[in-house]
């Protein structure tokens, strides 16, 4: 690929990553889990350490936000490695400050993700992504 192709193949792909951390921040669990891959190679690691399918991925994303009020994301560091015209590494760090619909609050600080991510039928899909972080911080409502 051309140095062209690259910077416009990233532009795309960090675009769509915006729109994938919007819906993170305000809580849209379905737009969220629109971009990840509903297939049987899916696989997501979490910083639980646990590895899950997409079935288990979507059921503690589901859990998380049905009690969660909003986001706050903030970038500190990412990279884009591009593979292919289909296919993208995603480096990301930062920090995230999650709102519970109890009032507790909670501070995830270095918190670390690589999506690989494939264009499939036209759109950007997560096929595998591995979390990793600093134990969070709860600060609750009491």
């Amino acid at each position: 690929m051309t140095e062209d192709e690259t910077r416009k193949l990233v532009t795309e792909v960090k675009s769509e990553f915006e729109k994938f951390t919007e819906y993170s921040q305000r809580a849209q669990l379905d737009s969220f889990l629109s971009y990840y891959q509903n297939a049987p190679e899916f696989l997501h690691i979490s910083s639980d350490g646990k590895m899950r399918n997409y079935e288990e991925f979507k059921t503690i994303c589901t859990e998380y936000y049905q009690s969660l009020a909003r986001q706050q994301i903030s970038t500190t560091k990412e990279r884009f490695h591009i593979i292919d015209t289909n296919t993208v590494i995603i480096g990301w760090t930062g920090n995230i400050i999650a709102w519970f619909r109890n009032g507790d609050m909670m501070e995830m600080n270095n918190y670390s993700v690589t999506n690989v991510i494939k264009r499939i039928a036209g759109r950007w899909k997560i096929i595998h992504s591995h979390e990793s972080s600093l134990p969070p911080e709860m600060i609750t409502k009491g």
